[in-house]
Formats: structure tokens, sequence, C-alpha cells
């Protein structure tokens, strides 16, 4: 027999265990690791996370993963047509920053979106992590990813992820009904 409630299974989101969910930020932080420092050579493991992931995740949620993943790609399609950031040698976003947003989704909706519920604390939390994240990208990565406006690229980052973290807080009630 299964413990699973009739709620959830009305839902369709079966609510993961009370507190933090640790496969999901422990496996988006060592493939988002892996992916800005070893770039292509770590796609494969990176893509077979991902596939795990989404296939534990209820339709709704799934879709919301592929949405925040687009959204994402092409906030920073846009970034770089602003030259805001900027990858050396490349006009298009890298196919493993592209797959760094949908781990990021992946992890957005299982885990982040549940504390980023009251607006204010989504805007600190994304304009402070976000950025950060870029930042220390663009440190292990050898110089791929840059920043040709300096410290005017690092202000636009911060109010385009605080803005996405109030979106990401935001989008929850859309994918994870029954969920507290």
């Amino acid at each position: 027999m299964s413990n699973v409630s009739s709620s959830q299974l009305a839902t369709g989101y079966l609510s993961p265990p009370k507190g933090i969910h640790w496969r999901s930020i422990v496996g988006f932080e060592l493939a988002w690791l892996a992916l800005v420092y070893f770039q292509s050579l770590a796609i494969v493991p990176a893509i077979a996370y991902g596939m795990y992931g989404i296939y534990c995740l209820p339709v709704r949620a799934r879709m919301a993963v592929l949405f925040i993943g687009l959204a994402g790609v092409a906030t920073d399609t846009l970034l770089m047509t602003m030259n805001v950031i900027s990858f050396s040698g490349n006009t298009l976003l890298p196919v493993w920053f592209m797959l760094i947003w949908v781990l990021f989704a992946l992890a957005a909706v299982e885990t982040m979106a549940g504390f980023l519920r009251p607006w204010w604390l989504g805007f600190i939390l994304g304009a402070t992590g976000g950025p950060l994240s870029y930042l220390g990208g663009a440190a292990l990565s050898g110089g791929v990813l840059q920043f040709p406006l300096a410290h005017w690229s690092f202000v636009v980052l911060v109010l385009v992820w605080g803005s996405l973290g109030v979106a990401l807080g935001y989008s929850r009630r859309f994918y994870a009904q029954g969920i507290s």
C-alpha cells in the first residue's frame, strides 16, 4: 500500500516531505558548478539529472519547468542583445548555459518558489542570488561569460533577477495546488 493521500492524488502533485528538498538543491548546485566549469563536457550528466528530476514531477509542474526555462533563455538572449552579458566567441547562448536555465527551472519548481511567496523576499533573494550566480559563473568559466557594461551589467542583473524572484514566487500558485 502507498501512503499517498486522496488530496495529493486529486491535485496531481505529491507534496515533498516537510523541510528542504535536498536532491533539488544539491543537484542544481552540482550541475551548475559542472556546467560552468566544464561547460560542454558536463552536458550529458546534467541532461540525465534534469530528465530524472522532470520525470518525478506531475504534468503541471513539468509545464512550469518548460515555461520558466524558456523564459530564462529568452531573458538572457535579450540581455545579450542589450550587451549586458556576453559569451566569448558566441553570438548565441551556449547550449550548456541554456541547460543551466532548465535545471534552475527544475529547482525553482521543486523548492525555490516555495521560499519566494512573499513578494519582498522573492525580490531580495532574486536580486542577490541571481547576479552573484552570474559573477561566480564568470569567474569559474575561464572568461567565457563576460559583462561588457561592467558595473551597469550588475545593476541590470539585480533589477532583472529581483523581478524574476517575484515572478517565480507568484507563479507557484499555477502549478502547485494543494501545497502549503
